[in-house]
């Protein structure tokens, strides 16, 4: 380590120290803002990364508050929410989400709606105090074994994907915040969770479009673009958020805005580099903001981790001290981090609180778009009326369409990716009111029946005579095992575990009540019909 005084090139202490900060994203504990982190944003750190934990769900003026108290040790900071609605919230991560998922909103395909939600989303970030959005997600999910992407994604096709990413930016950043398309270069392949090994993908399967997407990210004008922790073989042994070859192609699409790393201290960086070399890394491959992570997140065999055990401080300042040192010893040039500091001070925000002219979405053509519904009265969000479309949606792939009377419900899933907070499953609570009592049939709820365990409990259902239902709240359009399907109940499709979800299972289930066997224009008469109670 170098000593104090002026830095090589000419820059002090205190300039070095200040340049590292500003391209530093950090997560923290807690719901107030604490010392270390005031005395960061007092010299110059970029801003932080909000997840559930920073918020309280019992006071709804609290996140705003929290900004405030941000921007009070700092001009203009990032304040980046990872919320993408569905399955991924931060903001109702206690209860669930009321916004559909974007893997439902890939089914129905209609980009004015994806639009019109993507916006509500925005809105309720920047009402937060968010200046930027880390969604949509701009995975192709084309393996339905993938364990952290699923129902994140809109779907499996390319072109379908791109038109809602490309709806999702619009929607977000015209509610004054900015947008984030994920995971270059591709996440929706990989069979292997990031947060907990280091995935790879080859090329040849992110050659069948999985940059699609992220090009129509790029020509709707998304301020910020994330990393994947994912190797591509035949780009070398790195993984992307650290191969400068990678980082040259999202470059090559025509982005010129700052490149952000998903969390640097999940388990692929972490185990495989360590989070402060991992840092410096992915700096000098040309990545110009570094998220620390989330403290709910605690890796096996970790330290850090749970709120109650995570050192914020201590990363920050690890993370910090290698960038800093990494320059002074001529490891990481320091005019690479003069140009990362720039293009993050595009996410900062004007005083009106509305994105900078850099990060603003760029003006779209008018005209007709393949997926746009014929109904032109979708202008705003009408949630109610969401809900009827996509459990319209829903019914045309749940065969067969026949009453299912069940008695019981029985949740296989596995536990939850790293990637979702929520502690919400509002869809078993949901299946139980719809229970007939002393009915002998299971509803079995799955959310990736390419698992083997989650296969195995639908199968030994089966076999027992008392499967009745399969409700998977994983991707929609995932593969169904013949097993499955030969078991001949209805599996529903529903495409997230949310608030939202309930309102669409209550419609579906309404409808296979109301259907003769085969009669799936009658289900879908009755799913369009205002559900009982629906979540408001």
């Amino acid at each position: 380590m170098s000593g104090p005084g002026v830095a090589d090139g000419g820059t002090t202490d205190a300039e070095l120290e200040r340049l590292a900060a500003s391209v530093l994203l950090p997560g923290f504990v807690g719901r107030t803002v604490p010392a270390w982190l005031a005395r960061a944003l007092d010299g110059g750190l970029a801003g932080v990364v909000l997840f559930a934990q920073n918020l309280d769900p019992d006071d709804p003026a609290q996140p705003a508050r929290l900004a405030a108290e941000l921007r009070s040790h700092a001009d203009a900071p990032v304040v980046a929410v990872d919320e993408e609605g569905g399955v991924v919230t931060r903001l109702e991560s206690v209860h669930g989400s009321t916004l559909p998922s974007p893997a439902q909103l890939g089914l129905v395909d209609d980009v004015a709606l994806t639009e019109a939600v993507a916006r509500e989303l925005g809105e309720r970030v920047r009402a937060a105090g968010g200046t930027l959005v880390l969604a949509p997600d701009a995975d192709v999910a084309s393996d339905p074994r993938n364990p952290v992407i699923g129902p994140r994604a809109f779907g499996s096709d390319p072109a379908l994907v791109a038109r809602h990413v490309a709806a999702s930016v619009r929607g977000i950043q015209a509610a004054g915040v900015g947008a984030c398309a994920k995971h270059w270069p591709g996440h929706g392949a990989t069979t292997v969770d990031s947060h907990l090994a280091l995935p790879s993908v080859p090329r040849a399967v992110l050659d069948a479009g999985h940059d699609v997407p992220f090009r129509a990210a790029v020509d709707a004008g998304v301020a910020a673009v994330m990393t994947a922790h994912v190797v591509v073989p035949e780009a070398g042994p790195a993984p992307a958020t650290v191969n400068p070859a990678l980082i040259g192609e999202l470059r090559a699409l025509g982005f010129d805005g700052p490149v952000v790393t998903d969390a640097i201290d999940m388990a692929a960086i972490r185990v495989t580099y360590g989070t402060p070399a991992g840092a410096v890394a992915a700096l000098r491959a040309g990545v110009d903001l570094v998220c620390l992570g989330n403290p709910g997140f605690v890796p096996a065999g970790g330290s850090a981790g749970s709120a109650g055990s995570y050192d914020d401080e201590a990363l920050y300042l690890a993370v910090h001290s290698a960038v800093v040192d990494a320059v002074r010893e001529g490891n990481l040039d320091r005019d690479r981090l003069e140009q990362a500091s720039l293009r993050v001070a595009t996410l900062r925000v004007s005083g009106n609180g509305g994105p900078t002219a850099a990060g603003a979405a760029k003006p779209v053509a008018a005209g007709p778009e393949p997926g746009r519904s014929s109904d032109e009265a979708v202008r705003g969000l009408d949630l109610d009326r969401a809900a009827a479309r996509v459990a319209d949606a829903v019914l045309v792939r749940t065969l067969p369409a026949r009453p299912v009377p069940f008695g019981t419900v029985r949740d296989a899933r596995a536990a939850a990716t790293a990637a979702v907070a929520s502690r919400a499953h509002p869809v078993v609570p949901a299946l139980d009111r719809h229970a007939t009592p002393g009915a002998p049939g299971v509803a079995v709820v799955v959310d990736r029946l390419t698992d083997r365990k989650q296969r195995a409990a639908v199968q030994w259902l089966r076999e027992q005579g008392r499967l009745a239902l399969v409700v998977d709240v994983g991707a929609p359009g995932a593969h169904v095992p013949g097993s499955v399907v030969r078991a001949g109940v209805p599996r529903v499709p529903l495409g997230a575990d949310s608030r939202f979800s309930v309102r669409v299972l209550d419609r579906v289930l309404a409808g296979l009540a109301a259907a003769a066997p085969d009669d799936g224009a009658a289900a879908a008469r009755a799913a369009r019909a205002p559900a009982r109670g629906a979540l408001r």
